[in-house]
Order: C-alpha cells, then structure tokens, then sequence
C-alpha cells in the first residue's frame, strides 16, 4: 500500500526531475489531491481536478501568492533583494483576480495581437536561420543545442517584439534563467538563488526604465510601446506595472519557448519513429508541437491559494492553502487521453494544459506556437542525422518549469 510519507518521497526524490511521469502517475491513481508536507501545499494531478482548480478564481485564487514569496525572499536574504521586493509588490498579471487581472489582462492583450505576432514569421525564420549557420561554425563535434539554438531563439524574439537593440538580446537569456531559477523553488528560502535572481531582475529594471521613459515620450508600434500607449479609455499602464509585465514576458515566455523546443527535440530523438515522421511530413509539424506540449509540457504548474474553505475530489482544502495545479500530470491523465505515455504526432487533438486554462490562459501562446514548429521543422531539415551525443539529458531541478540544462548532439 502506497502511504503518505510515499508519495512525498517520491515529489523530493533526486530522480524527480529526470522524470517526474511515474511520480505523477502514482499521485494520479493514490491520492490525486495530495497534501505534499515538504512542499506545504496541495498536488493536484488530474486532469478534471486541474480544470476546476483554474477555471474558478473564486475558490482558487491567483493573488496572495505575492506575500509566500516575499516572505521566502525575506528569509533568506533579509532587506536584500529590493528589486525583487519591488516586482513582487507590483499588481502582476499572473498573480491578480478580477477585477485587477481583467484590467491587466486587457491591456496586454490589445498590446499582444495575433498581428502583432503573425507579422513576426518571416522574422522567426530568418533568426532561425541565423542561429543553424551559427551552429554549422560550432560543428567540429557534439554542440548544445539548448544554449546555441533553443535558448536564444525565443530571447531575440522577445526582444524584437520590445524594440530592444539586437546586440543586448543576449543578455535576456541570463537574465531569464536566473529569474526562473528562483521562481522554481517551491517553498525553499535559497539565498544563492535568491541574490541571482535579484541581480538580474535589478539589471532587467534597469535596463528597461529609459526604453519605458522614451516609449512615453514618443510612441512606438512595437511592444513596448503598446504597452506604454494609453487604452481607447486613456487608461494605461503604470511605469511599474510595465516593468513587471515585460519581466513575466521575458521568463515565462522565454523560458516556455525554449523548453518547448529543448523538449520536444529530446523527445522526438528518444521516439525515432516519430522523428522520422516529422522530417518526411514537415506540414505535421503544427499538430507535432501540440503533441510535445501535451507530452513533456514546458510549464509543470500553477499555482493558487484557497480563497475560502473548498473541497476538490473530497479532498477538505482549508482557506488559504497553497493549491499546485500539476498540468504536466493532467497531460498524461489516461482519463483524457488515450494511452498518454505514448508520443504520437499524430493524435487526434486533445485538450492539454500546457498553456493553463481559463482566465490565466498564457497571454504568449501563439508566439510559442508561432516559433517551435518553424525552429524544428529547420532543424531536422538541416541535420538528418541528427543525434543526441552521450544519450544523457540533464534536466533542471525546477518544480515549474520543466526543461533539459544542456543538450549535447552531433550534427550531420
């Protein structure tokens, strides 16, 4: 019989990260609204249970979740992170209910029109290409593809949509990694994350206010200066509330971009068959990303509070209880999709969640799906033989974010 104590073992196991579908599966048919003592917060695994939780914000909320944190950053580094404090204090997007969030939401989202992004696909293909001649330099033997390819791609992207000059765009990925690092903790109070995280978020600040104050000053068509335009009802953004909204850009859809990549590649060199399919039908590709985010979703969870006193599967949640929505666990969930550890590009479109669900639905999920079919259908055409270098994949050790640390591959 699977116990408790189990069940926590198997969430804090080294092994997790490397594969945490066993562990999720376990929860799923144990205990799918786990009460995970280490983590101090409810592990919720099915697919239903994860809808519910994200389709009510009166039950489930998104705000509060600001206080955990600052009260995490002032533990391990007490007065020390000012720009952390400062971001984290701001009204965010991921991290409001309604009516602030219905306020945010709209402005972003008549910043971040399908026009905006679809005139970006030529650009995508030409930043592509870019980074695969850059690669064929590298080539003499096994390269990262993450760190030459899948990382920076989504970085330059961000950055063009900001109207950031191109040769500072490298920087986003530093910047990116150190912020996801930190948000990825749980409930751990890590002061070495902590202070680089701070560093970066400090940087990324700074670097944007004079963009910020020159955007004000005269407006731009890019997306910053979308985001800085007053609304038709001369509403508008905040200096702040810009800031904070460029910075969840930049790590959760940067970071979203680039794991979707990084995790599709592995998993389609783990699956040849389906890589060959995708190299002989590159028109799969579309519905192959659906498949890779259903598969081995970039995004692990989300995050909520108990707004009030709730039961979920007959689980009693107390109020204010800190509620993780597993959407890596949804997506296998054998009760909405049929045999759900198999990769198939060419399954009959399901309802993942990669991309959460309900209000909180990601704001940037046509760029990510804008930009992976076009970065892997190019490279699979480039390298034929492509293969990973040693079989081994590091992975990040990061409960939100699910992506490799490096991946070693021969190119041919």
């Amino acid at each position: 019989m699977t116990t408790v104590t189990d069940l926590d073992a198997l969430l804090v196991a080294p092994t997790f990260f490397d594969d945490p579908y066993p562990a999720y599966a376990a929860l799923r048919e144990a205990d799918p609204v786990h009460w995970c003592e280490p983590w101090r917060a409810w592990v919720v695994t099915r697919q239903a249970a994860n809808i519910e939780v994200m389709r009510r914000p009166d039950a489930f909320s998104s705000a509060g979740y600001e206080l955990a944190v600052l009260e995490l950053i002032e533990r391990a580094r007490p007065g020390a992170a000012p720009s952390l404090v400062a971001h984290y204090s701001t009204q965010v997007l991921s991290i409001t209910d309604p009516p602030v969030h219905t306020r945010l939401r709209r402005l972003l989202v008549s910043s971040f029109t399908p026009r905006v992004v679809d005139r970006l696909r030529p650009r995508v293909t030409e930043l592509v290409d870019e980074l695969l001649d850059a690669l064929d330099d590298a080539a003499s033997g096994p390269v990262d593809v993450l760190s030459r390819f899948a990382y920076p791609l989504p970085a330059l992207v961000i950055g063009e949509l900001l109207g950031v000059p191109r040769e500072d765009q490298h920087r986003f990925t530093g910047w990116s990694a150190d912020i996801v690092s930190f948000v990825g903790t749980g409930a751990v109070a890590d002061p070495e994350r902590v202070d680089r995280a701070e560093r970066s978020m400090a940087e990324f600040r700074s670097y944007l206010a004079p963009f910020i104050a020159s955007r004000r000053a005269e407006p731009t068509d890019d997306l910053l200066g979308l985001l800085v335009a007053p609304a038709r009802d001369t509403d508008r953004l905040t200096d702040d509330e810009v800031l904070a909204t460029c910075v969840t850009l930049l790590f959760a859809g940067h970071e979203t971009t680039a794991n979707l990549i990084g995790n599709g590649l592995v998993a389609l060199l783990r699956h040849p068959q389906q890589l060959d399919l995708l190299r002989t039908h590159p028109e799969f590709a579309e519905p192959a990303v659906e498949e890779l985010l259903r598969f081995d979703s970039p995004v692990q969870r989300n995050r909520r509070r108990a707004a009030d006193d709730v039961e979920l599967l007959g689980r009693a949640i107390t109020r204010d209880d800190r509620v993780l929505a597993f959407l890596g666990a949804a997506n296998r969930d054998p009760a909405a999709f049929a045999d759900p550890d198999r990769l198939d590009i060419e399954r009959e479109p399901g309802r993942h969640l990669a991309f959460g669900h309900g209000i909180h639905y990601c704001v940037g999920a046509a760029l990510s799906r804008l930009e992976a079919p076009i970065a892997l259908n190019a490279l699979l055409a480039r390298y034929p033989r492509l293969a990973v270098a040693d079989g081994a994949v590091r992975w990040m050790p990061n409960i939100a974010f699910r992506g490799p640390r490096e991946v070693l591959v021969t190119l041919s």
